[in-house]
Formats: C-alpha cells, sequence, structure tokens
C-alpha cells in the first residue's frame, strides 16, 4: 500500500487497516524522517488495538508499554547507534509476547526479530506519504 495522508482521518483509515494484521508476536518497523508522522500513526494505531490512553514518543525513555487487546511495546531507537543496543534496553525480553511498535528501526536493522512489517513514512506535496509493502491495496 502507497497513500497519502492528508488528514488525520486519513492517518486513522490507514491504521484500521493494518491493525487486523498484526497478531502477536510481531514487530512493525517504522522508517521515515523527523516529523514524518510516524507518532501519530502508532496513536491511531494503538487505538485500533484497543489501547485508549495518551501515547508519546519515547524518545528519552527509549519503551513505552500501553496495554492494549495484547502488551503494546513503543520503541523510539533514534539515541542507538546499533543493533546490539537491543540487548541493553531489553528489546528481546519483549518482543515475543507482544506488538512491538519500532520508531527509527533503521538505527537497529538486522536486530529486530520475529516477523516483521515495515512502515515507511515521509513528506510529499499535500501531506504525508506512507508505503506498506504487506498491505495490497488501500
Amino acid at each position: 500500500m502507497e497513500k497519502i495522508l492528508k488528514t488525520e482521518a486519513d492517518t486513522a483509515y490507514a491504521a484500521s487497516l493494518l491493525a487486523p494484521l498484526l497478531k502477536a508476536p510481531v514487530t512493525v518497523a517504522f522508517t521515515g524522517e523527523l516529523g514524518a508522522g510516524k507518532t501519530t500513526f502508532i496513536k491511531y494505531l494503538c487505538r485500533e488495538l484497543g489501547y485508549d490512553g495518551p501515547v508519546t514518543s519515547p524518545t528519552f525513555s527509549i519503551m513505552n508499554q500501553y496495554a492494549g487487546n495484547v502488551p503494546i511495546y513503543h520503541y523510539d531507537m533514534y539515541r542507538l547507534t546499533d543493533a546490539q543496543a537491543l540487548y541493553d534496553i531489553g528489546y528481546y525480553d519483549f518482543a515475543d509476547n507482544g506488538i512491538s511498535l519500532v520508531e527509527w528501526s533503521e538505527n537497529v536493522s538486522g536486530g529486530l526479530c520475529g516477523e516483521i512489517i515495515h512502515v515507511d513514512m515521509s513528506y510529499c506535496d499535500g501531506g504525508r506519504k506512507i508505503i506498506i509493502p504487506e498491505i495490497d491495496s488501500l
């Protein structure tokens, strides 16, 4: 799927298409430039997964945990420099029992485990572009 997201309603709709594909354990690897909408998309994705509370980027804490229909682990790998750091932050302790949503996954490429779904977000004219190869069409 490749789609231009012009509104928050578009973002929420795209999240509603991805959510049914997420059967724990799974990792969703987000890539995209700063401000491209990764955290906003994750907020709507968490709603679809049964979590109704606040969703914020875990830039300094590295991981936020949310109690949805299954455990949701929201990571921000912006400050990490390589996949070895995944051991240090406890990624492997949680990866097998929930849904891991990993922002800045390119910083730890090669270290993510299990089933991985890729989401790339970027700026474009008129909004933001989202690419999810695992979804055929929108």
